[in-house]
């Protein structure tokens, strides 16, 4: 008997499915537990994964008590409308690649492709695609976590954005914006002017300062390209403050003049006055 003299086959069931609540009390869920849907698209793991981070960190810092068991809501607030899109778009897809509907198929086996590579023929479009395929455009905006910033010109990330990466350098080496971001604090991105080292914000303990800079100095992040504060919106010399939060996304965003005003805001990444806060150890 030879092995290609058969074939073996199965049926293969769809499942689609989403919690209607990411936490009930202790219990909490995040992945494959909250969402299950169809393959297509590749984006179940991404889904998962970012599920798990956004998360760790929470827990991280309900667990060590430096903040209010409130703050675990905003995990469900931020990530299932992420996983409702997700679970709309693979369950499209899906559709459309198994429809047996003659203009359906039409449309995925000759008109499709060309779309395809029209759209993706221009650099700009590409990237727009990549980012949404690779789950890098999701955004907090609507989370009770991202405080509305002062920028209404539109340059520039708005909080609950990602913090868009860019190369720098710290003492010489070469790293990136995103990577000298990457412990799991909350970070205080700041351009123009440092931190007064006896500024009240520099002493909430779970909070981390950096100075972006174009300007060579020690231990700043220094922007030789010019291209973090391009990415970050901002004209050069401008003077803007940002709250990172552990995942990467911006918690708020604030002028140079408004540094006490994101100070009340540090402890739970700048949840607005009657959101989850995170307490102050002294």
């Amino acid at each position: 008997m030879r092995l290609h003299d058969h074939v073996w086959a199965s049926h293969f069931r769809l499942q689609l499915r989403h919690a209607t609540r990411y936490r009930a009390g202790r219990v909490l869920l995040a992945g494959d537990a909250a969402h299950v849907h169809s393959p297509a698209g590749g984006q179940g793991m991404n889904t998962g994964i970012q599920d798990a981070w956004n998360l760790a960190w929470k827990l991280a810092w309900v667990t060590t008590g430096a903040a209010d068991t409130a703050l675990l809501d905003t995990s469900e607030a931020e990530r299932r409308p992420v996983g409702r899109a997700v679970l709309r778009l693979t369950d499209r897809a899906f559709s459309a690649a198994t429809s047996t509907n003659p203009v359906i198929g039409a449309a995925r086996t000759r008109l499709a492709p060309w779309l395809l590579r029209a759209a993706l023929a221009a650099r700009p479009t590409r990237a727009r695609a990549f980012r949404s395929v690779a789950q890098l455009a999701v955004t907090y905006r609507d989370s009770p976590l991202s405080a509305d910033g002062t920028r209404r010109d539109g340059r520039g990330p708005r909080p609950g954005d990602r913090l868009p990466d860019a190369p720098v350098t710290v003492d010489g080496r070469p790293t990136t914006l995103q990577r000298a971001l990457a412990t799991p604090h909350l970070h205080l991105l700041v351009t123009g002017p440092p931190v007064p080292a006896d500024h009240p914000v520099t002493r909430v303990p779970h909070l981390r300062a950096h100075h972006l800079t174009h300007e060579a100095a020690a231990h700043a992040l220094v922007d030789h390209t010019g291209r973090a504060h391009r990415r970050l919106g901002l004209r050069a010399g401008e003077a803007a403050h940002l709250l990172v939060r552990p995942d990467g996304h911006i918690a708020a965003r604030a002028d140079g003049r408004r540094l006490d005003e994101l100070d009340g805001r540090s402890g739970a990444g700048s949840a607005p006055p009657d959101g989850p806060r995170v307490t102050r150890r002294r």
